[in-house]
């Protein structure tokens, strides 16, 4: 004998002796492993000890018997596919349940190859029991498949779902629906009693949604408040109206936490489709739009998607892609309107307005793109580019005016103060450029605090606290200012144009802005008034103590050169 090859009990690939099996089979006898060696489409010619320890049967017992007749039948393809390919490679690696004395089974990973013994092909296969790990596999599964609140299935098998149903819809003639829903106040609730409030009141509501499901219907939750259902082979539209009623009925019942009880109604948006060529993300997108218009039309309510909304949704992405061109192309432009300090008649600052420049409509105002940039998060961006800007204007009229400069106001967004080092983001811009903090103002609407998180309150409070002026915009629209006034710290407050258009013929108007004035000024708050256009108007509002001003009476929106006239 010569080399390894040659050594006894050892299974070689060529023709093997039966005293080589022999010994081959004392070696096997000790693993762990159960050991096997059957003929392809034929009986088992040995078992090794180890398969009564881990399946319950007698190494004898199995000798005779049919591979195939051990292993589950809804895994007999996977089984036959290692066999075949056995043909091919030296080693195939299978996984399958394979049946137990008891007639349990259990999960295994085999190892086969195929060698000659006396003259006759046969597969030697180890088998390991991988039940447990198995069984584990599984649950991670399951955890990466399910939201981890409220155990419902997360977007990844939603959109797996959906993507199969289209698919389905082929021989179905039927229709399919997504229903997508958010509470309504469940923000307020969230942020002013606690997450561990709104996480109990997210679990009910997904056990409600829950009790209203076909079997084969899908429910999921997106993040946050949001749901969809998946509702699959639905006869039309009105069966998934009649569903999104039973969803907003159940959403006005209340909400119990502990001793308290909430009521959070439910906004439904609805797409449909019979079409199997239609995507997944195009229902989501559509029934999303549908969620919005329900909101904007009161709330507590569904909304199917329609041509309407198909023609908004094209017009929608048309200025999605013009602010994104711009901002490729360097084409967003800032403007300054001046604030004038109503009792001395003088400038004290200026207003930083945030505009387009569109090749084929020229400057384009915010109320054409700013809505489509808050969707899609472009206004971050926006804002980010608007403050750096300021900042170097602001420091560009301190060296014209001299003395402490000129005062610049931005607008914020909620989800920018949200984030965490906007504030320290802010004072080192300031600092970088030799601003004093107090030249910047940051104005951010009604609105804007109704929306903001806790995080975004945070940063609002660090803005003020390094010396930055707060204002609150747009003053008086809201249902909840008087609130506002007294829960945050702001400096001053301006009152939306609304009220100053009809300020010198409106009693009405002029007690308004009489009364937000006293208020103001009683909580120590600076009062502007925004959108002045006449003499008459600036008049009144002298009258009524208001201290400052902005409109096209003092200065339409201009380029910054063009207002270096004023310091």
């Amino acid at each position: 004998m010569t080399g390894n090859e040659d050594r006894p009990g050892r299974v070689r690939d060529g023709d093997t002796s039966s005293k080589d099996v022999e010994f081959e089979t004392l070696i096997v006898a000790g693993s762990a492993d159960v050991n096997v060696v059957h003929e392809a489409e034929g009986p088992i010619r040995f078992a090794s000890p180890a398969s009564h320890r881990l399946f319950g049967w007698d190494p004898l017992e199995l000798e005779g018997r049919r591979m195939e007749e051990l292993v589950h039948a809804d895994d007999l393809a996977s089984f036959r596919e290692g066999i075949a390919e056995l043909e091919e490679e030296p080693f195939v690696t299978s996984t399958f349940r394979l049946l137990c004395r008891d007639r349990s089974y259990r999960w295994t990973e085999t190892t086969s190859r195929r060698v000659r013994i006396d003259g006759r092909k046969v597969v030697v296969a180890t088998v390991r029991d991988i039940s447990e790990r198995h069984e584990r596999m599984l649950v991670l599964q399951d955890q990466a498949r399910a939201d981890p609140l409220t155990g419902v299935a997360n977007r990844t098998v939603l959109m797996d779902r959906l993507g199969q149903g289209l698919r389905r819809l082929e021989r179905s003639g039927r229709v399919l629906a997504v229903l997508y829903l958010d509470l309504d106040r469940f923000k307020v609730i969230n942020d002013a009693l606690g997450h561990r409030v709104g996480d109990s009141v997210l679990l009910q509501m997904a056990q409600r949604l829950t009790r209203h499901l076909r079997p084969n219907d899908t429910l999921a939750r997106l993040g946050g408040d949001e749901f969809v259902i998946l509702a699959e082979g639905l006869p039309g539209e009105r069966d998934a109206r009649d569903l999104a009623e039973r969803i907003i009925e159940a959403g006005r019942e209340p909400f119990s936490v502990a001793d308290d009880q909430f009521i959070c109604t439910t906004s439904v948006g609805i797409s449909l489709t019979g079409d199997p060529r239609r995507s997944a993300q195009e229902m989501l997108r559509e029934a999303d739009l549908a969620l919005y218009r329900a909101k904007s039309r009161g709330r507590d309510r569904a909304e199917v998607f329609d041509e309407a909304l198909r023609t908004l949704a094209v017009g929608r992405l048309a200025t999605e892609r013009l602010v994104r061109r711009a901002m490729e192309e360097n084409r967003l432009v800032v403007l300054y309107q001046p604030v004038i300090d109503l009792p001395t008649g003088l400038p004290v600052g200026a207003e930083a307005l945030i505009r387009i420049d569109d090749p084929d409509g020229g400057l384009l105002e915010p109320r054409s793109f700013l809505d489509v940039a808050q969707d899609t998060g472009l206004l971050v961006d926006i804002d980010a580019f608007v403050l750096a800007s300021a900042v170097r204007q602001a420091a560009s009229w301190r060296q014209v005016a001299g003395g402490d400069g000129v005062e610049v106001a931005i607008n914020v967004t909620a989800r920018h103060l949200a984030g965490a080092a906007f504030a320290e983001t802010v004072v080192e811009l300031l600092d970088a450029h030799h601003v004093p903090h107090a030249q910047l103002l940051v104005e951010v609407t009604e609105q804007v605090l109704m929306e903001a998180s806790n995080s975004a309150r945070t940063g609002l409070s660090a803005l003020r606290d390094a010396g930055v002026q707060v204002g609150l915009d747009d003053f008086g629209t809201g249902y909840s200012s008087l609130a506002y006034l007294q829960q945050f710290p702001l400096d001053f407050v301006k009152i939306d144009g609304s009220f100053v258009r009809d300020l010198d013929r409106d009693a009405g108007s002029r007690e308004v802005v009489a009364a937000i004035v006293a208020l103001a000024h009683a909580l120590n708050l600076a009062v502007v008034a925004e959108a002045v256009e006449t003499p008459s108007q600036r008049e009144v509002l002298e009258s009524l103590g208001c201290d400052r001003a902005q409109g096209y009476l003092f200065g339409p929106p201009a380029q910054p050169e063009l207002l270096e006239k004023f310091w």
